[in-house]
């Protein structure tokens, strides 16, 4: 396992601001990170000199999540927002060629929401085409775009790396990856080490989460196992930690994340713990031993 070792921004902050982007870019690099992921619920309000000057300072990488909303659904019925919907992820990968980074990645596919009914064909094939031409925009501006596999409860038509990559080979995209998250996975997958092992070749990306979305190590997810299964199939990509309190969280992230309760009260603390836990996780992986 080669790849870096990355945060989520919204560990610190929702905030993209001068004051929190430069804040939590440092704490991160003082820690150890090598890169930062910024999510984009909207491509158009992200502040690029920003982000561009506040990473470069801290001497991180960058990575870029994004989320569609109801009005930027790629698999609607209703062709203009399905068309906004496209426009909004060709848009991220733009500003991510712009910034340098390799990748777009998250829901990527259909909303972040709860949907009542389960994907038709016709949303299904419209998805397909519309990947089909995201992955050729991806490949004329150097980057790649990934498709996160989220729970039944925040999107649907892709809820495992089963359903990911069999939407990846229908389009036939030659820049598209699955990008893991195992909080996701933990509700989602049966047999996570076999799943990891059949669609391998299209692990791109990951987030390193726990069964609560709080402070990893709190949880029950099998942190060990799911690094041990990573490095029996040689996975390269970077892993980014991903946790969320409402102690640092807006009302709206916290409602849509649906975490009401603190879940840590200083950031710093969660993102040290986290650091450790991955990184003792990965070197027991390597050693082909278990520890805990």
């Amino acid at each position: 396992m080669s790849g870096k070792l990355g945060v989520h921004a919204l560990l610190f902050t929702d905030r993209w601001d001068a004051v929190n982007a430069s804040t939590a870019c440092r704490a991160a690099a003082e820690i150890g990170y090598e890169l930062i992921e910024v999510l984009m619920f909207d491509p158009a309000a992200l502040d690029i000199p920003l982000t561009r000057r506040v990473t470069r300072e801290a001497g991180l990488e960058l990575r870029l999540g994004m989320a569609l909303g109801s009005d930027t659904d790629i698999s609607s019925s209703d062709a203009s927002v399905a068309r906004r919907g496209e426009a909004t992820v060709a848009r991220a990968l733009e500003i991510a060629s712009e910034l340098h980074a390799p990748a777009v990645s998250g829901i990527t596919y259909a909303a972040f929401s709860n949907y009542g009914a389960p994907a038709t064909k016709d949303a299904r094939a419209r998805v397909t085409e519309s990947l089909s031409r995201l992955d050729r925009r991806a490949g004329e501006l150097g980057v790649r775009l990934g498709l996160e596999p989220v729970n039944r409860y925040e999107s649907y038509l892709v809820n495992t790396l089963d359903e990911a990559a069999s939407l990846i080979r229908a389009s036939g995209g030659a820049n598209l990856f699955i990008h893991m998250d195992t909080f996701h996975m933990n509700i989602e997958e049966g047999d996570i080490a076999a799943t990891i092992q059949r669609n391998a070749a299209l692990l791109g990306y990951a987030h390193v989460a726990d069964s609560n979305r709080g402070a990893l190590g709190g949880g029950h997810f099998d942190i060990s196992s799911y690094f041990r299964a990573l490095e029996s199939v040689g996975y390269a990509g970077d892993y980014t930690v991903e946790g969320f309190s409402s102690r640092v969280l807006g009302e709206a992230l916290v409602g849509g994340v649906r975490l009401w309760r603190e879940a840590w009260q200083d950031s710093l603390v969660a993102a040290r713990s986290a650091y450790d836990v991955v990184r003792v996780a990965r070197e027991t992986a390597r050693a082909g031993r278990k520890v805990w």
